[in-house]
């Protein structure tokens, strides 16, 4: 039940839904960037990459959840009811 109560509040506010996941897929990209530059250059640059990409898989996949939430929501609706011939 909570659960749910969740999943709906993140499916009602897509434009948050998309900044958490573009904030999150900006500290992910930033933390793989920093493991390439380690990988070259010099092995303690990795550490901070590997830490940030755990940070940033947590916002993305938070607001990943709630566009998936709301388009998954917005693919079930009723149709209205102009779109009704029986009727």
């Amino acid at each position: 039940m909570a659960s749910e109560n969740w999943l709906q509040r993140l499916a009602n506010n897509p434009n948050k839904s998309w900044s958490r996941f573009k904030l999150g897929l900006g500290i992910f990209c930033l933390g793989a960037l920093l493991i390439l530059l380690g990988a070259k250059y010099w092995f303690w640059l990795q550490v901070p990459g590997l830490i940030l990409i755990t940070i940033g898989l947590v916002p993305a996949i938070i607001g990943y959840l709630g566009i998936l939430a709301h388009r998954m929501t917005a693919g079930f609706k009723k149709p209205p009811t102009s779109f009704d011939k029986d009727k």
